[in-house]
């Protein structure tokens, strides 16, 4: 009696992990086809191989001035703020109000300007420098943490840095991207931003996280908008459940 149970429970854990690795193939070639997919449409690859390489400790600031707010805002806070303050070593010991109200076109200056002298302090303090470049030295996962550890950097923030300014294969998840991660079943409607950070990242095929994300991000401005999306639009709409649905109308 007891091994026959013993033999029922080594069957059921077999095709349970049988089913997970299943799952997470079809997962990986639902990916691979978005990628090409959208490449072809959003031409991702091309821009990322001839796109400005930002310094880390400037990427790492503007990031965090693009917190909830458009990308005009934040150029125009980053512009004010090194208008006014020329070094990082002049943000780092400027008064907290004026830091505030030069980045104010961003929004929630009592957030972000806090951590962005919060973690020029740090720097100063741990690497006896204003400079974020041996980022490129660390792996994905030192990186992340070595960043993540400071408030008001989350995951998606530290992907953008390590990913953009650093060379690490990387693709951040914004709400664009969560957005077509969850429509087009990537993952499920339950997963959170910062989960999704790790669930893709074992998805995307070697190199192509960089252009995935930039591609994503086109996508989700240009077609799979949040209210009114495109979808006949959609370079993915062959293979979208939410295409699939949407077509298909209230039963």
């Amino acid at each position: 009696m007891f091994c026959s149970r013993a033999s029922e429970s080594e069957a059921l854990f077999l095709f349970r992990c049988t089913r997970v690795k299943t799952e997470a193939d079809q997962r990986k070639g639902v990916v691979r086809s978005m990628v090409r997919a959208l490449d072809r449409r959003f031409g991702g690859e091309d821009w990322d191989r001839t796109r400005i390489r930002l310094d880390p400790l400037d990427d790492l600031v503007r990031t965090i001035l693009s917190q909830n707010t458009t990308d005009a805002n934040r150029d125009r806070a980053f512009g004010d703020l090194r208008a006014a303050l020329p070094t990082w070593e002049d943000v780092m010991s400027a008064r907290a109000d004026k830091v505030k109200r030069l980045i104010r076109p961003a929004g929630l200056v009592n957030a972000k300007g806090p951590a962005i002298q919060g973690v020029l302090k740090w720097l100063q303090r741990e690497r006896d420098g204003l400079d974020l470049t041996y980022l490129k030295d660390l792996t994905a996962d030192e990186g992340i943490a070595t960043l993540t550890q400071h408030k008001g950097v989350g995951l998606k923030t530290a992907y953008i840095v390590l990913s953009f300014a650093c060379g690490h294969d990387l693709c951040a998840v914004d709400t664009h991207v969560h957005r077509i991660l969850r429509r087009t079943g990537v993952i499920d409607d339950s997963c959170s931003r910062e989960k999704a950070h790790d669930e893709l990242r074992h998805l995307i095929p070697k190199g192509k996280a960089r252009s995935f994300h930039a591609n994503l991000i086109d996508l989700g401005k240009q077609i799979c908008t949040a209210r009114t999306p495109s979808c006949s639009e959609c370079p993915l709409r062959k293979s979208c459940p939410y295409f699939a649905e949407t077509e298909a109308g209230p039963r």
